[in-house]
């Protein structure tokens, strides 16, 4: 059957789903969707989002028919890999961009489907999600915020490269995240709640850089969280014991009220202070050497606790 191109044709968004886009095709040319889906000898009525959707299609005469260079397809189409442990593909959208939103009513990109997009590629404001509170941006701590755009790119990096070793890795580390923090169960990466899903991004990126480090950090704050790794995960048993010592070798942090109760006198607290390990002392001062006197005091933390877990702790690379 020899189709006529399409008498009207809107142009095509930068990085739209042809899906959306056959949706404004069908409008205005007057017609459905499934009507326009059948004129164009798709297989079902409803617009293509991958390339298995058109599967035993004419992709010749299909986009003649829509006036569409076929080199020009598959950046309209979602490509999936089947193999890839972590979803990281929506099938709809969860997050937007106001501003492409507003000025486009209806539009949907693709990328705004991915896990690892924060930014909108087009005009690169911040996505929001499509329920969650959009005002909560704000409200994200700047070092969650960092954290977890660094993790957006391993993601989008190990996701496109299909690079099976890192991509169980990150996998892993989530399914540890799941288990210490019950907010980053599965469904995370595509939370609505702003806050979680920075969170499970910011995961993968210490996943990634300091395995170790995160999850003893954890463990020293909650007193069961050794009790739920090894329940959790019973083939892992030598990690999780390294991840115990190391959680104990670890000085505990004080926060900001103080480690004791309130009523607690300062005579009885300078009395009961410990004298600071040797080996803390040296992460300390190669931190102070590295980044200096006047450096931030939780860069500094952070600096002699990476220099801490490798002196005591080889390095175990997580299978």
């Amino acid at each position: 059957m020899t189709r006529k191109p399409l008498p009207r044709r809107p142009a095509p968004f930068q990085d739209e789903l042809l899906s959306n886009w056959i949706a404004r095709l069908a409008e205005a040319n007057y017609c459905s969707v499934p009507e326009l889906c059948r004129y164009l000898g798709l297989a079902q009525e409803r617009p293509p989002e991958t390339q298995s959707d058109l599967a035993g299609v004419d992709i010749g005469g299909f986009c003649a028919t829509i006036r569409l260079p076929p080199e020009e397809l598959d950046s309209m189409l979602i490509q999936r890999r089947a193999d890839f442990p972590i979803e990281c593909i929506t099938w709809s959208d969860f997050q937007n961009c106001p501003a492409c939103a507003r000025k486009q009513p209806g539009i949907s990109l693709r990328h705004w489907r991915f896990a690892w997009s924060v930014r909108c590629e087009v005009c690169r404001s911040e996505l929001v999600p499509l329920h969650g509170n959009s005002e909560g941006l704000a409200q994200l701590p700047s070092r969650l915020r960092h954290r977890a755009q660094e993790g957006a790119v391993r993601l989008r990096t190990v996701y496109r490269h299909g690079n099976v070793h890192a991509s169980r890795r990150m996998d892993l580390t989530l399914q540890v995240a799941a288990v210490l923090a019950p907010e980053l169960r599965l469904g995370a990466l595509f939370s609505q709640n702003r806050i979680d899903r920075f969170k499970a991004l910011a995961a993968i990126n210490l996943g990634m850089t300091r395995p170790l480090l995160a999850a003893a950090l954890t463990m020293k704050s909650d007193r069961v969280g050794e009790t739920k790794l090894r329940i959790a995960f019973p083939h892992k048993r030598k990690l999780v014991d390294r991840l115990a010592r190391l959680a104990e070798s670890l000085p505990r942090q004080r926060s900001r009220e103080g480690d004791g109760p309130k009523n607690q006198s300062r005579k009885y607290c300078a009395g009961t202070a410990h004298v600071p390990r040797q080996e803390y002392l040296q992460a300390a001062r190669r931190a102070i050497d590295q980044l200096g006197e006047n450096a931030e005091r939780s860069d500094l933390l952070n600096c002699a606790a990476k220099f801490l877990e490798s002196a005591c702790q080889s390095h175990v690379d997580i299978p």
